[in-house]
């Protein structure tokens, strides 16, 4: 458990007895019904193309009925049937005619907005749909090296693939990962990097100079201006809030989801919390060479995304990640700006200065 997840009792029951559709109707409904989930929306998918799939393979006997839900506990326990002998175990499964599934996940990704001022202040709900199909035979029919260990085993595993008819389903089902307090991650993402920057501040470094002489001089002397920004998590939705983008009225869970990740560095227990966002356009967009033709012609190509994507200002988010605007775009767009060739709103402008005075990125 952490500081941003919120845990609603009967949830993840709820979530699992739906009946999985097209549309995910019945899943949309069924949150509804949970008071901190009113007005829960679809805004993103991911994987359902073979992409996203679960290591671990459920076991199928010839008859379609289900051996074992863990395909590698399986065959260690096949290997100690037979003394350890891993070509043994091999060369008797594969005469059974056992197959192994694969599960395939669709990623879903919900928003609950709460409104206000704070463009972060909303819960993501993050859904995966299960689909678990007969996939391939029981090893393969040929190796390089005959099977000596567990590990062997586990990698021939995955033998030549069934034809489309015969990929019978086993199971397809919702799994709730989590629901997620954005304002909350925002917060404690702020706080840790705060105290990372207090350690740095700290920190004395001793720098060979040119002559041969050393000099102490400290984190700030090195990188000016580490500590003039705020965290880039905040960043995204400040930048948002005050650029055309979020005075448009538009709101940052409309278009855009995150990808959230914790680490821990086991040597020092310093803990990291950091996103990567995920846009919600569901039509593919032309990439904008920034290098390429005059400013105009950039500058129109970026505008022409606004439109597509239906925010002012929206390129702008879409550098900071993604391959469908580079950087050198904001670079070109500011010194365009700078010199009087266009001319952008002043607070697009600033947003922008920051940006290159301070660059971020995911």
């Amino acid at each position: 458990m952490n500081e941003y997840s919120l845990i609603l009792p009967g949830l993840e029951e709820s979530v699992a007895k739906c009946r999985p559709d097209l549309r995910h109707a019945q899943l949309v409904q069924t949150l509804a019904r949970f008071p901190a989930l009113e007005g829960a929306t679809l805004r993103a998918t991911r994987g359902g193309d073979g992409s996203i799939y679960m290591q671990r393979r459920k076991v199928v006997r010839p008859d379609g009925s289900v051996e074992h839900d863990d395909h590698e506990a399986w065959l260690e326990v096949q290997l100690r049937v037979d003394d350890g002998n891993a070509k043994v175990t091999y060369a008797r499964l594969s005469q059974q005619g056992y197959r192994l599934s694969r599960c395939d996940i669709t990623r879903l990704h919900l928003a609950c907005d709460r409104g206000g001022e704070d463009q972060a202040n909303f819960l993501q709900i993050d859904i995966d749909l299960c689909d678990d199909r007969v996939h391939c035979a029981l090893f393969r029919g040929r190796y390089f090296d005959e099977p000596r260990t567990l590990r062997d085993l586990v990698d021939v595993a995955e033998g030549e693939a069934v034809g489309e008819d015969e990929r019978a389903p086993i199971s397809v089902h919702y799994e709730l990962r989590r629901v997620v307090d954005v304002a909350k991650f925002v917060d404690l993402a702020e706080q840790l990097e705060e105290q990372q920057r207090a350690n740095l501040r700290a920190r004395e470094y001793v720098v060979t100079m040119g002559d041969g002489s050393k000099k102490t001089q400290s984190h700030a002397d090195l990188d000016p201006g580490f500590e003039r920004f705020r965290s880039r998590t905040r960043r995204l939705f400040e930048d948002w809030r005050a650029s055309s983008a979020g005075r448009s009225g538009a709101r940052f869970c409309e278009h855009w989801l995150l990808q959230f990740s914790e680490w821990t560095d086991p040597s020092s227990r310093t803990r990291y919390l950091s996103v990567v966002p995920l846009w919600t356009f569901s039509k593919k967009l032309a990439e904008v060479n920034a290098r390429s033709g005059d400013v105009y012609g950039l500058f129109s190509k970026l505008q022409t995304i606004d439109r597509r994507v239906g925010v002012p200002f929206g390129w702008y988010f879409y550098m900071l990640h993604g391959n469908r605007v580079h950087d050198g775009a904001g670079e070109r767009v500011l010194e365009a700006a700078e010199g009087g060739l266009i001319v952008l709103p002043e607070h697009d402008y600033r947003v922008l200065r920051n940006w290159a005075d301070r660059r971020y990125g995911f």
